[in-house]
């Protein structure tokens, strides 16, 4: 898990207290297919899926984060332009991967070349906290460079479904 840790360090995001299911009904998935500098079939569910998300820190939308210990990889997705329970179609996205051991980091470095529709955003009950039920399909034009080495990496439509903690109390709009 130290791994892990120090890849949300990196990424920005704060390192939960210890590894928890994605979604408390197991209903959390991650599903992409990487290609390139490095081949990967992600199917990722269950027991297999850790999830976090919460807004970015400077409230322009949410960081969400897909990891799965066996595979070594660690996915951060930053939604621009999305607030506590709003959906939308086309919304900017940051990716980022992580091949936790490698030191290997691939990223868009900006918002111009993944998509992402969020076809759900509600609130979870009986949680304890604000926490929210993210699901979306996104889309990437262009290939994924490596950071600080040679390479890139395509990746084909993928979907997801996470959580988020969103401050404050759940409320529907």
């Amino acid at each position: 898990m130290t791994l892990t840790l120090l890849a949300l360090a990196l990424a920005g995001l704060a390192a939960p207290e210890a590894p928890t299911d994605c979604l408390p009904d197991d209903g959390g998935q991650f599903r992409m297919a990487i290609s390139g500098s490095f081949e990967a079939q992600l199917d990722w569910s269950g027991d297999r899926l850790v999830c976090e998300g919460m807004p970015r820190p400077d409230g322009t939308g949410l960081r969400l984060m897909f990891g799965n210990e066996a595979d070594e990889l660690l996915i951060v997705l930053g939604v621009s332009g999305l607030s506590r329970g709003a959906t939308g179609r086309d919304l900017p996205a940051n990716l980022t991967l992580v091949r936790q051991g490698l030191g290997e980091f691939y990223g868009t470095l900006g918002e111009g070349n993944c998509r992402v529709d969020i076809l759900e955003n509600r609130p979870l009950g009986n949680t304890g906290q604000a926490s929210w039920r993210i699901r979306g399909e996104g889309r990437c034009q262009e290939p994924v460079g490596a950071i600080g080495n040679d390479g890139a990496v395509s990746i084909a439509p993928f979907s997801f479904t996470g959580v988020a903690a969103w401050p404050g109390e759940p409320e529907v709009p």
